[in-house]
């Protein structure tokens, strides 16, 4: 089946009562002028789902997002008018389902009880760490604990649930990372986004940068990080519906994106990551009890077989992965055999002659 066309609605920072510091108030402030471009805001919602509904094509489900913002932290009214203009399209069998990005502490049974009889049917928490020390020390304003009771009021409604978190915040490191995983894991939210934090200049963040406070974490460092967050949240049963941020001219402007582990394609980096763990795994499996292969003497072939769609990430970037592969097993020959049947996110190893 193929993925929903999900129509994106920006509000951004709007309903938001904390300034974290990695926001850039410039910034938002030109983003929340340009989201107002028409009077009316239901005139752009609507704008917005006849533009997006042009690239339904082959897909049988439409849903609209509420991001950038604190959806359910809006007045309710905002949040009746914003969700009513929606119900034409709902009614007309157009669009299917709502989903929201909004904060833990502002998750209630009577916020709940408003949006979800006119079709919402997702929340996504921006609940960046599980760590209260590293929440507070970025300002977000909530605690690992509204995160938890949030989740837990939203299932017992029946809402779908989505956590969104970051790595690389003030006062993180790598065990804390894995272990905001862990614990979101055992909540059993249904879907999970990761993001690099990155310096935007006129933030408290970047203020912190250039006085030696704050180090953002490396590249490689964010794609380590990321892809053992990754690792425990699939174990779990909880699928990652996005890793690394949406590119826009933001990102290749110095002056606005100072610092931080960019890149365009973050996310393949994570992916290709993942694979050539899965490959070593493999490898490794094949080569306990046989003499010779892999080391000196005889050089053996290995057959690496991946659903076509995965090829790029197996390969890597430049072709890394083939190359680090070729170093760590110098006796072995690869080859590349792509598997429909394949599952998209896994690799098989066998060898091909012995």
């Amino acid at each position: 089946m193929s993925p929903p066309l999900v129509i994106p609605f920006f509000i951004p920072h709007q309903g938001c009562p904390h300034l974290c510091v990695f926001c850039n108030q410039r910034l938002i402030a030109k983003q929340t002028s340009e989201t107002q471009r028409f009077d009316n805001e239901t005139e752009r919602l609507s704008d917005a789902i006849h533009t997006y509904l042009q690239f339904k094509k082959n897909r049988s489900r439409v849903e609209l997002a509420f991001f950038g913002g604190n959806f359910l932290g809006l007045e309710k009214s905002r949040i009746l008018t914003l969700l009513k203009a929606v119900q034409p399209w709902i009614r007309q069998g157009q669009i299917h389902g709502i989903r929201c990005s909004t904060r833990p502490d502002t998750i209630s049974r009577q916020v709940i009880d408003l949006a979800r009889p006119l079709g919402l049917e997702t929340v996504e928490l921006g609940v960046q760490s599980m760590d209260d020390q590293v929440l507070a020390l970025a300002e977000r304003g909530h605690t690992s604990e509204d995160t938890r009771k949030a989740l837990a009021l939203l299932k017992e409604n029946g809402l779908k649930t989505g956590v969104q978190v970051m790595v690389g915040l003030p006062g993180d490191d790598d065990y804390g990372a894995v272990r905001t995983a862990k614990e979101l894991s055992e909540l059993k939210p249904d879907l999970a986004r990761i993001y690099p934090l990155l310096v935007l200049d006129g933030s408290r963040l970047a203020q912190w940068y250039r006085s030696g406070r704050y180090v953002p974490l490396s590249l490689d460092q964010a794609v380590t990080q990321t892809k053992k967050m990754v690792k425990i949240f699939r174990c779990s049963g909880v699928s990652v519906a996005r890793i690394g941020l949406q590119a826009t001219p933001m990102m290749d402007d110095a002056r606005q994106m100072i610092a931080g582990p960019w890149h365009p394609a973050f996310g393949h980096l994570v992916l290709s990551a993942l694979m050539f763990d899965q490959a070593c795994e493999q490898i490794g499996t094949l080569l306990t009890g046989r003499q010779g292969i892999g080391e000196s003497g005889e050089k053996k072939s290995v057959v690496l077989q991946v659903h076509p769609r995965s090829l790029s990430r197996l390969q890597g970037d430049r072709k890394t992965n083939i190359d680090r592969l070729t170093q760590a097993y110098p006796g072995i020959c690869f080859y590349i055999e792509r598997v429909e049947s394949l599952d998209i996110d896994k690799v098989h190893a066998r060898i091909l002659n012995v």
